[in-house]
């Protein structure tokens, strides 16, 4: 199903969040590869979620990455196709192998690097060259930022689930039913 914009699910835990957002047309999918952060994915966990799903492209979330070197494994276990990472973890590296997502809610930041981001994600819109996703909480926020020049697509954030199979998928389903484009 075509969505009206661009949009990311990051912070994917479970099968049955990355399968419906799949199912829905979303552009990507985060998962959180730094041990030891809030919803970190092992790498076996995240192998049984990849083969069930098709389509969107592969963040590797990288928040809490405090040494360069720990980059080689995630790049080998998660195979990403894209870097997400904030600020500090973008001062560590002088080059990167794949292209990147920058989370900031400062502007100055984008520009203040020499690696400069495909993406960029904030909460709030302000101006930039590089196309800018919102994180979005809920879906009263969608028609206003819709018409925002600025913002070219929404972040959506998964949740955890009760237990296997059983999720409730209200913020997420309202939102990108909400995106849907009615045939």
């Amino acid at each position: 199903m075509p969505l009206k914009t661009f949009v990311k699910a990051g912070n994917i835990t479970n099968l049955s969040d990355a399968r419906y957002c799949a199912g829905m047309g979303v552009d990507m999918l985060g998962f959180k590869t730094i041990e030891g952060q809030e919803n970190y994915i092992k790498p076996t966990q995240f192998q049984e979620i990849r083969g069930w799903i098709t389509g969107p492209l592969v963040i590797a979330e990288i928040y809490g990455l405090k040494n360069v070197n720990e980059l080689a494994a995630i790049l080998e276990h998660y195979k990403p196709d894209y870097l997400e990472m904030g600020p500090d973890e973008l001062s560590l590296f002088s080059a990167l192998p794949l292209p990147f997502i920058l989370a900031t809610q400062d502007k100055t930041m984008v520009g203040s690097s020499s690696l400069q981001p495909e993406y960029v994600i904030s909460k709030t819109p302000f101006e930039t060259e590089i196309p800018l996703l919102i994180e979005i909480q809920s879906k009263t926020e969608i028609e206003l930022l819709l018409s925002n020049p600025q913002v070219k697509g929404f972040v959506l954030s998964g949740t955890s689930e009760l237990r296997p199979g059983l999720k409730d998928f209200e913020t997420i389903a309202d939102v990108l039913e909400l995106l849907e484009i009615e045939d």
